[in-house]
């Protein structure tokens, strides 16, 4: 508190009850008057010029709703950090379809422009998880997103981070959530992008079959797969965890530990 009273004239703190981060960052983008909102969490850092930057390249073109950057990934307990490039991604322009086949936007690394979020909503405050990747998502069916190439903020992961300590299920679960919201709120999207949102939803939910039927839950597991193969009816890794099953308790389990045991 001594730290924040030492920059009162230009920062307000605000106290609410715990309600996940989306709560959070939208109680701050309400209270909040600039026309760009930046993020940073916990004990992340921006690197001096990440906003002078960014905002250089939101001021000079006006068809942009967010700027993002590579990002530095520091891990506890590893004394090298792993340095996240968007990969074969365009500096600029219309991104969808490569952001949801992968998130290459970290939060740290965000600057947005209010107008932006004034047209397509804020963080969806259902989502424990995933609810920074939603919002990215429906920005880029919207906007133009452009990405400075170079490293302007260190993303800290610690053993307490939300997206460590949140078990497994639900963070599938979340990830399946937020595609089918930006299925359901992104109604402008091109045949191309509507087809690449397709592909990731049917990745997801298969991903999430899969790990239910690794538990064992088998009626909501073979639900899911088939969820899949309606959006994706070539998705074979999807049809076999499917046919799997079918199979007995201890065959399935035999399999799979052989499974593991060839991947050793």
């Amino acid at each position: 508190m001594r730290v924040l009273e030492t920059y009162a004239p230009r920062c307000v703190s605000i106290f609410q009850a715990h309600a996940g981060p989306a709560a959070a960052r939208n109680r701050a983008i309400r209270e909040s008057v600039s026309p760009f909102i930046a993020f940073i969490d916990a004990d992340d850092e921006w690197l001096p010029e990440k906003l002078e930057r960014q905002l250089s390249l939101l001021r000079q073109n006006k068809s942009l709703g967010m700027v993002c950057s590579h990002c530095l990934i520091s891990e506890s307990g590893h004394e090298e950090s792993r340095h996240i490039l968007a990969g074969n991604v365009p500096d600029t322009g219309r991104l969808f379809q490569h952001l949801v086949r992968n998130c290459f936007v970290f939060t740290p690394t965000v600057v947005v422009r209010r107008q932006c979020l004034e047209t397509i909503g804020l963080f969806n405050e259902a989502l424990p998880v995933s609810e920074d990747f939603d919002l990215w998502l429906r920005i880029a069916a919207r906007w133009e997103i452009a990405i400075v190439p170079e490293v302007l903020a260190i993303a800290k992961k610690r053993s307490g981070n939300l997206s460590v300590t949140i078990p497994a299920q639900e963070r599938l679960r979340s990830g399946v959530a937020a595609l089918q919201h930006v299925r359901a709120s992104c109604s402008g999207l091109s045949a191309a992008e509507q087809h690449a949102l397709r592909l990731a939803l049917a990745e997801r939910i298969y991903f999430y079959g899969s790990y239910l039927l690794s538990t064992g839950a088998k009626t909501a597991s073979r639900k899911h797969l088939t969820s899949a193969l309606e959006l994706q009816s070539t998705h074979w890794r999807a049809f076999a965890k499917l046919a799997l099953s079918f199979l007995p308790g201890e065959i399935y389990g035999s399999l799979a530990r052989l499974k593991s045991t060839i991947r050793v």
